[in-house]
């Protein structure tokens, strides 16, 4: 009988992968797409996972399992974590206001933008612009913050990847280092992470992004890097979530329970720390996130009661690659939302 179970269970995933495969080949003819990578996991293993495609659409090169993905904002959550990071090792408090980080540049600062807090800069609701404008691009992000933090604060939730920009600087203050070192040091290597890098992927076997049809291997500037700037591999990314997962279940490996469901909780719009947020009687019960550089795209969704999860990656973000999103994960989990 246990043969037999064994072999029903190797089956059914076998069948999985099959319609996994069989979707994505579909929705590549359909939509144009050079390449998708697509995982479905729970909070211990990876249960299916499917790459196909060549990494420019007018090459031979194929992705492989180990090929790293451009995943643009989904990267913000992994700053939310840092900074939750920095809070428990005391460092400073989520209601800690800019003019206490920046003590010296507070004169500089709008009076509004001054009393502006962590939370609020994770959570898009700091009242900043979406992005940076035109020479602001060339910035350091210390440089940016001053120039953001000078603009008076609108009111209410608008999507910011210069409150994240900024989030970068506090913690670049704080730890007298670059970003980029300490999510490294803090968050990538503790759980096993070491695919991760910054920008586009590099490289003569790197997966290229596209835009309107054509190969393209650049991003948007470095100081972008907190709000969306890093590439990894697909089970690298995995780590990550299976840790979100398994820490709001108070099992996780970077920050106490607590900590884990601060991120997870809406502040507003339906939107955490670095999260979307979805609840159903007042309970946090699923977590997702899009991200894109216009040239890439990738989705990461988190169901925290069924303690499972999928990620999809796209080296395109056309509308027609996009719309397949929801097909695709369908084949990789039950039931997405």
């Amino acid at each position: 009988m246990r043969l037999l179970i064994y072999a029903l269970v190797f089956l059914t995933d076998a069948a999985t992968a099959g319609e996994v495969a069989r979707i994505i080949a579909e929705a590549r003819i359909a939509a144009n797409i050079p390449a998708v990578g697509a995982t479905g996991f729970n909070s211990e293993k990876i249960t299916t996972f499917e790459i196909s495609g060549t990494t420019r659409i007018d090459g031979t090169i194929a992705v492989r399992k180990q090929s790293v993905w451009h995943i643009g904002s989904d990267a913000k959550a992994m700053t939310a974590t840092l900074m939750a990071i920095l809070v428990e090792k005391k460092l400073l408090k989520w209601e800690t206001t800019m003019e206490e980080i920046f003590p010296k540049l507070a004169n500089d600062f709008h009076p509004n933008a001054r009393k502006t807090n962590i939370i609020q800069l994770l959570s898009h609701t700091a009242g900043l612009p979406a992005n940076p404008k035109g020479i602001q691009k060339k910035l350091s992000r210390l440089e940016v913050t001053i120039r953001g933090l000078a603009q008076k604060p609108t009111r209410g939730f608008l999507y910011s990847n210069f409150g994240y920009i900024i989030a970068g600087a506090v913690i670049e203050k704080l730890l007298d280092t670059t970003w980029e070192k300490s999510i490294q040091e803090y968050l990538f290597k503790p759980l096993g992470i070491k695919s991760v890098g910054f920008g586009p992927p590099k490289g003569a076997t790197a997966i290229h992004g596209h835009w309107k049809g054509k190969p393209m291997n650049h991003d948007n500037p470095p100081m972008y890097g907190p709000a969306g700037g890093l590439h990894l591999s697909l089970s690298d990314w995995v780590l990550f979530c299976q840790d979100q997962i398994k820490g709001h279940h108070g099992n996780g490996k970077l920050l106490t329970q607590n900590s884990y469901q601060k991120l997870h909780t809406p502040i507003r719009s339906n939107y955490g720390l670095g999260w979307g947020v979805k609840l159903e009687n007042g309970q946090v019960v699923r977590l997702q996130h899009d991200g894109s550089n216009t040239m890439w795209y990738a989705r990461a969704q988190l169901s925290l009661i069924e303690k499972q999860g999928y990620l999809i990656t796209m080296n395109t973000a056309g509308k027609k690659a996009v719309e397949w999103l929801p097909k695709i994960a369908e084949t990789l989990v039950p039931n997405p939302g």
